[in-house]
């Protein structure tokens, strides 16, 4: 029997639970939708001093809210994705300030955990 299939039937028989799924597309859409919008606040809405560590533990402490599975991220060309949401997000035809107003309401609280 393969080593994996032995954990796996022995994680089964002792009532632990399965490894979840790896990260889906969407889900890394998401992460790469969050980072633009940690980019876009640094770039357009004057918080250029915003530690880029804790932008990332950020993002990690979102993931690990959501429960994803981390193990496959480098599946993804992630900074492909950061880039197009980053134009997607600076193509909202909204006023600048309107715009940084609402995305540091919704997403700045996310840096309080990460320190």
């Amino acid at each position: 029997m393969k080593k994996t299939a032995l954990v796996m039937l022995l994680l089964g028989l002792l009532g632990l639970p399965m490894a979840s799924q790896a990260l889906t597309e969407s889900e890394a859409e998401d992460m790469a939708d969050l980072t633009a919008v940690f980019v876009y606040l640094k770039n357009n809405c004057g918080y250029s001093d915003m530690p880029n560590e804790q932008i990332r533990r950020a993002i990690q402490i979102f993931a690990l809210q959501n429960k994803w599975d981390m193990t496959n991220y480098g599946a993804y060309d992630m900074r492909a994705l950061g880039e197009a949401s980053y134009r997607d997000l600076s193509g909202i035809a909204i006023p600048t300030p309107n715009k940084c107003r609402s995305l540091a309401s919704n997403s700045l609280s996310l840096l309080a955990y990460a320190r």
